[in-house]
């Protein structure tokens, strides 16, 4: 399936500004070498609060009018709300909000952002969203069958082999169906690519080129002892074709792997060129040989930006270093796209 964004959107008219992620500093600087392209808050950073989640504002100009889009609203319930005033983002001009896949340190904070928001607003996520997630990662790094998940943990934890065995807070469907009928907002559950604006799209179910590619170690819950592993098919990244720049891949965790993320934007909008990659890259779990392959193809891609923050870790952003793109992303960094 493939979707339309070939109008795309003039370059310098899309504004990216991350609104909670894992760091604050008023000391980074803004790098020359971007040409106001990424620009570092400064001392605005010391009214705002870092936490381990990710929520990024998308504000795109379009002749005299501005349409703002809101991708994920953080962890803890109060930080984008402080955060987004401290930036000068006005929640209710929200026009669309996207949630990236269903965990808490994506959704925390939608009980306090969707209040914010105007009548009519449109709320984008996948139904798999509201599965139960499950962690289980055994020291060794092998990954746990899901068929005997349900046996072995206790005796695993008894054993002290599991290094994370946790039962991730769920997202209630009840509690998102309240807000939005309280508020008067509009639920659209798909599974299915959504055209979102001229020129940005939404992914849709991500395909998994490479399955191997994704998060080991996370399952989804179907009973007390019974598990499946979890293959993110609630993954949703979202796609700009910035013209004459290419493509802009905006991710949550991605949990799906970010090759295979940007595999299937340029498979799905057929925009092969890649602008910038900025989002959650989830390699903090990963041994340095895989974290060096994916370096190497965005490093192939050679984008103007390249900004892995939230769980991307810190190898990779030292590897990814070496190359002229990579930079850092903070709460209150803005990208010019």
């Amino acid at each position: 399936m493939g979707i339309d964004i070939s109008d795309g959107i003039e370059s310098g008219k899309v504004i990216v500004k991350v609104l909670a992620t894992n760091d604050t500093s008023i000391t980074l600087l803004t790098e020359d070498k971007f040409n106001g392209k990424v620009i570092q808050p400064g001392v605005i950073a010391n009214s705002v609060c870092g936490e381990h989640g990710l929520a990024m504002s998308i504000n795109i100009l379009d002749n005299e009018e501005s349409h703002l889009f809101l991708l994920d609203s953080g962890g803890l319930s109060r930080t984008i709300v402080n955060n987004s005033k401290q930036l000068g983002v006005n929640l209710n001009e929200v026009e669309k909000f996207i949630l990236s896949h269903g965990h808490f340190d994506h959704f925390g904070g939608i009980s306090e952002v969707f209040p914010l928001f105007n009548k009519g607003t449109e709320i984008y996520l996948n139904p798999i969203c509201f599965s139960q997630n499950y962690v289980a990662i055994i020291k060794s790094g092998e990954e746990i069958p899901a068929g005997e998940l349900g046996e072995s943990l206790r005796t695993l934890g008894k054993e002290g082999k599991l290094s994370i065995n946790k039962k991730l807070p769920l997202l209630s469907k009840t509690m998102i169906t309240n807000l939005v009928d309280q508020y008067g907002l509009k639920l659209i559950e798909t599974k299915n690519p959504q055209r979102l604006f001229k020129g940005t799209a939404s992914s849709g179910e991500i395909e998994l080129f490479d399955k191997n590619e994704r998060t080991k170690g996370v399952y989804i819950q179907k009973s007390r002892k019974e598990f499946e592993h979890h293959y993110f098919r609630d993954e949703t990244s979202i796609y700009i074709n910035v013209k004459e720049k290419g493509l802009v891949v905006l991710t949550g965790c991605g949990h799906c792997g970010i090759m295979n993320t940007i595999k299937h934007g340029q498979k799905l909008t057929g925009v092969d060129k890649v602008y910038a990659v900025i989002g959650g890259f989830h390699e903090e779990w990963n041994p340095i040989e895989k974290i060096e392959k994916k370096v190497k193809y965005i490093e192939d891609l050679n984008p103007e930006i390249t900004c892995g923050m939230h769980c991307t870790g810190f190898t990779f952003n030292k590897l990814m270093s070496r190359h002229p793109s990579h930079t850092l992303g903070i709460v209150g960094t803005e990208f010019h796209l």
